[in-house]
């Protein structure tokens, strides 16, 4: 079994200081890796486009099979 996650700490004096040193600094990324960012980020953002799709669709049918079930349940009864 997993163990639980602790809190995380705050950061008080110079542990703060450096932290918020360290976050604000600008780290320079070449072109190259820019790319491969922007390729992997578009990738991602198809596989998310790719799911949404395929979960209305599959609503869409789960809906159409539900009302085609209520269909034959009131035709059955009507036959009775």
């Amino acid at each position: 079994m997993a163990r639980p996650i602790k809190e995380t700490p705050i950061l008080y004096g110079e542990d703060a200081r450096r932290f918020l040193e360290r976050m604000n600094e600008h780290r320079r990324v070449s072109p190259e890796e820019r790319a491969r960012i922007n390729a992997n980020y578009e990738m991602c953002m198809e596989w998310m486009r790719r799911g949404e799709e395929r979960q209305k669709k599959l609503q869409e049918q789960r809906q159409k099979e539900k009302e085609e079930q209520q269909q034959e349940q009131k035709d059955e009864g009507e036959q009775q």
